[in-house]
C-alpha cells in the first residue's frame, strides 16, 4: 500500500528530478492551491488572518506529511514575527 509520503518519490520518477525538488515544487503547487481560493474570497476584504492561518495550517500538513523540513516552518515563523514586530514598531515610533 502506498502512501502520501510517496507521492513526491512518484514525481521525481516521472519527471527525471531529484526527490527534495519534487517535495518543494509539490509543497509549493499545494499552498498554492489551498491559498489563492482563500485570497480571492477575502478580496477587497482584510482578512490575512484567516490567509495567514491557512497558509500556516497548509505548512504544517505539509511539514507532517514529510514533504517539508521542519526548518522551513521555523523560518516562516520567524520571517511573520519579524514583519509583526516590524510593523508594531513602526505604528509606535511613527513613520
Amino acid at each position: 500500500m502506498q502512501s502520501l509520503e510517496d507521492i513526491p518519490t512518484w514525481f521525481a520518477d516521472a519527471t527525471g528530478l531529484t526527490v527534495e525538488t519534487a517535495q518543494v515544487l509539490l509543497s509549493i503547487i499545494l499552498i498554492l492551491a489551498v491559498l489563492l481560493p482563500v485570497m480571492y474570497l477575502n478580496r477587497g476584504r482584510r482578512g490575512l488572518v484567516i490567509e495567514l492561518f491557512m497558509f500556516f495550517l497548509v505548512e504544517g500538513a505539509l511539514v507532517g506529511m514529510g514533504w517539508l523540513p521542519f526548518w522551513v516552518l521555523i523560518a516562516t515563523v520567524a520571517v511573520m514575527a519579524m514583519a509583526i514586530a516590524l510593523l508594531g514598531t513602526r505604528v509606535i515610533v511613527g513613520g
